[in-house]
């Protein structure tokens, strides 16, 4: 039985994650049945770098509604509160890290079947664990290092993410730690 294939889609975008997702799990070669379509190295690294964009998209698509309300005086939209962002942020530098990391082995696979002339099977049983296990694990740790420096904040305009110091501009003559009165994350957070 054949599934819905495309035979002329050859451009991908990073910023297309969910279609390059549905083009992976829809198959897009007539040998290909629905139960092989993440049979091959390439459908499986195609779908990890697709989820690392995923990652990185889905919290910059609340329009700032994961900023913490300290910052609705210069955010539109922000109802959360530093959790919300702090979330936020750790999944967007994990979905920059694995879509970038993916994208760095998906160049790997190419170079160990092209120029090194090792078999699909060799790839797939030597060296596509590493593939994936270093862009995971790489991520991982690039995420949890925000966590525990507490870096992930606003860093205007509604984005959170990766900001070594939170200083914004209501804490202008406040000292490191203080927490200005009808706001809740003190001054300096993550120094």
């Amino acid at each position: 039985m054949k599934i819905r294939t495309w035979k002329k889609y050859n451009h991908y975008s990073i910023n297309d994650g969910n279609y390059i997702c549905d083009f992976i799990l829809l198959s897009h070669q007539d040998d290909i049945t629905s139960k092989d379509r993440l049979y091959t190295t390439y459908h499986r690294l195609m779908l990890g770098m697709s989820i690392g964009d995923i990652l990185f998209s889905l919290p910059q698509a609340t329009f700032g509604a994961m900023s913490p309300t300290n910052m609705s005086y210069s955010v539109w939209n922000a109802h959360r509160n530093q959790a919300t962002c702090t979330a936020a942020g750790f999944f967007v530098v994990m979905g920059m890290m694995l879509t970038l990391f993916y994208s760095c082995s998906l160049n790997i696979y190419y170079l160990t079947l092209m120029k090194y002339n090792k078999s699909k099977m060799y790839i797939r049983k030597k060296i596509e664990p590493f593939l994936h296990a270093v862009p995971i694990s790489l991520a991982l740790i690039a995420g949890i290092i925000g966590l525990v420096n507490n870096s992930y904040n606003d860093v205007g305009g509604g984005d959170c993410a990766t900001t070594p110091i939170y200083n914004p501009p209501h804490y202008l003559g406040y000292e490191d730690g203080e927490v200005r009165e009808g706001f809740t994350i003190p001054c300096g957070r993550g120094q």
